[in-house]
């Protein structure tokens, strides 16, 4: 059985899409399966055994790669599947097509992406969709929106949970820990959030809701703070309360989930929302959004808030902060949850989409 898989977005930043393609590809079972890398460089960040390249000239998301993806993906029409794990692909594409969408956050909140997005969606995703043997995606909230959104068929939409790193678990080593406290200057006491800054993600509200908690705690945000945000401090007067530690690498994740005493994720909407339940991996309590797939992924093990209420989601961190047996409920149901999820089963689950694809598109060939 021969797999082509786009990793043109791998690159040393690993977020989103390029983790999520990052951790299958390293977890997937290779005994029967021939895997083709579709990249841009002659060395990826992937060092696999058996690895072949099939290198294009188009950049991720371009607008050359319209035109090259089906030019270089059409010889292999009659041996291989394309996987695109993200939703770059082509309706013009011949090889029988699987496409992961994550979510249709460009859909939602359309006042944040420019025309081409919106085109982009309509006139590429859409009909490459459309045309797809199988579409993955990383929730059954995510799922119910592609179904209604494309108007197919339930079965067409296949959910596989994204998963939890190895590396995302309790830490016992006090000079490991100590270490990343002095290398992002952190305070002894901070609630974390780790995601991007988008509007989406509601840390305007957050900032909000930290002025009107009664704790002497500061926030820590990965990342650095842009004109907006900045203007929200000012107005909320939490200058001395909001502290930005800017880019984070992937390896210090762990540990600053183990240091906080509290993470939270007050996103609007989220196709899967991995931070909460990387968080709980450590041991660290959460609250976040009782919004799109959130409640899902997180189940009982953290706190619902509605994001759209400030008053709720002060209140909500109050009472973690100060209430140490709920802490400690937290942390064991936290922990239990996101056993649930592992990279291991994702790719197992994505494996069985191959084949039955690969059956029915060549039938007893592998």
């Amino acid at each position: 059985m021969k797999i082509i898989i786009d990793i043109r977005m791998l690159n040393d930043n690993l977020h989103g899409i390029a983790r999520y393609t990052y951790a299958l590809i390293k977890t997937m079972d290779r005994s029967k399966v021939q895997y083709y890398y579709l990249s841009n460089k002659e060395k990826n960040k992937i060092t696999i055994k058996r690895n072949d390249y099939i290198i294009m000239k188009s950049n991720f998301l371009s607008i050359t790669e319209q035109w090259e993806l089906p030019l270089v993906l059409n010889k292999y029409k009659n041996e291989a599947i394309f996987h695109s794990p993200s939703f770059v692909s082509s309706p013009f594409i011949k090889c029988p097509t699987i496409m992961t969408i994550h979510d249709l956050n460009h859909l939602k909140f359309p006042e944040y992406y420019t025309r081409f997005h919106r085109y982009y969606y309509n006139y590429i995703v859409k009909p490459s969709a459309l045309k797809a043997k199988k579409i993955l995606t990383v929730s059954e909230f995510s799922k119910k929106e592609i179904v209604n959104w494309l108007n197919c068929e339930s079965e067409k939409v296949v959910v596989t949970y994204n998963g939890i790193d190895e590396n995302f678990k309790v830490i016992n080593d006090n000079d490991k820990l100590r270490n990343i406290r002095t290398k992002y200057d952190l305070p002894e006491k901070f609630i974390l959030y780790i995601g991007n800054l988008k509007p989406h993600k509601n840390i305007a509200n957050l900032i909000k809701a930290i002025k009107k908690i009664n704790q002497k705690i500061i926030l820590v945000i990965n990342g650095k703070s842009n004109e907006s945000l900045n203007k929200i401090i000012m107005e909320n007067h939490v200058e001395n309360k909001i502290k930005f530690i800017g880019y984070v690498n992937d390896d210090d994740l762990p540990a600053l989930y183990n240091l906080a005493e509290l993470f939270i994720y007050p996103s609007l909407y989220e196709g899967f929302g991995l931070p909460p339940l990387e968080a709980m991996a450590c041991g660290c309590p959460v609250i976040t959004s009782n919004t799109s797939s959130l409640p899902e992924v997180v189940g009982d093990a953290g706190i619902m808030v509605n994001p759209y209420n400030v008053e709720e989601i002060a209140r909500a961190i109050d009472l973690v902060l100060s209430n140490e047996n709920l802490r400690r409920e937290m942390i064991e149901k936290g922990l239990k949850q996101a056993q649930k999820f592992s990279w291991r089963k994702t790719a197992e689950e994505t494996l069985k989409v191959y084949e039955e694809v690969y059956k029915e598109a060549f039938g007893g060939k592998s």
